[in-house]
């Protein structure tokens, strides 16, 4: 049974990300309460066709615009959604696999851009826009279980999502005094394109390791991105306005298994 949250009703919801997997469920559980959203993403096709799919569900009032995020000149071209944004998702940008010795330098600071300076940067932006409303404003950002369940073979990851808990749990805890709550979500293996790969094995070695991936999860299965964005609205709603500078894992305890 899906949760209403009367006081988000009409709220103005930027989602960075907002094209694809997680941050198209988030975008479309604010769209399902009566938000007005603004969806921004780097492939303007898709980026389309998240638009056209949220007004045809839902009817609301949605605007967005193809940006790359990891070229922190473009944030400025954003400021047509700032002035009267109440609520900000930063869900853009993803970090890639590999060692320290694995990694790329142009593309570990391309995805680095991406995701973590797009993220303090977009809050910068936003911040005293927010600050200067009665009503304040949220920002959630979604980030990753690897700043928890730190692994070397995921070196960029790990310290990217680091980053931005540290960021938002720095943020969060004086936020509050400008009306503003600042909070993180860390999302686990969640179903999305990005992971179609292990849902859909085309060998008989990536089978076997879908199966003993699968095995070690919890409820034997990946999370949902609905699930995700069901915590993004209670996060952003009245009945969290004592949270702040927190971040919340929804993995159902795998950062925990070993």
């Amino acid at each position: 049974m899906s949760v209403t949250y009367s006081d988000l009703k009409n709220k103005k919801v930027i989602v960075t990300g907002g094209s694809k997997g997680i941050g198209f469920a988030i975008a479309r559980a604010f769209a399902a309460q009566g938000c007005a959203i603004r969806l921004v993403a780097r492939d303007a096709v898709s980026l389309e066709k998240a638009h056209q799919d949220l007004v045809k569900e839902f009817g609301v009032d949605v605007k967005s615009m193809a940006v790359n995020l990891s070229d922190d000149k473009n944030i400025d071209s954003l400021s047509p959604f700032y002035e009267d944004a109440d609520i900000l998702v930063n869900s853009a940008g993803a970090m890639g696999r590999g060692t320290l010795k694995d990694i790329d330098p142009e593309k570990f600071r391309d995805a680095w851009e991406g995701k973590v300076m797009s993220t303090i940067f977009l809050t910068r932006r936003i911040y005293p826009f927010m600050q200067k409303r009665p009503q304040g404003g949220v920002i959630i950002n979604i980030i990753g279980i690897a700043a928890d369940r730190l692994n070397f073979k995921s070196i960029g990851t790990s310290t990217a999502n680091a980053a931005l808990a540290a960021f938002t749990k720095a943020m969060g805890s004086e936020s509050t005094n400008d009306n503003i709550r600042i909070v993180g979500i860390h999302p686990g293996l969640i179903r999305t394109p990005r992971t179609e790969v292990l849902v859909n094995p085309t060998s008989d070695a990536d089978r076997k390791a879908y199966e003993n991936l699968m095995k070690n999860l919890p409820y034997g299965r990946m999370g949902e991105p609905a699930e995700i964005a069901s915590l993004a609205l209670f996060l952003a709603s009245q009945q969290a306005a004592y949270i702040s500078g927190e971040v919340m894992s929804v993995d159902g305890g795998s950062r925990y298994r070993y």
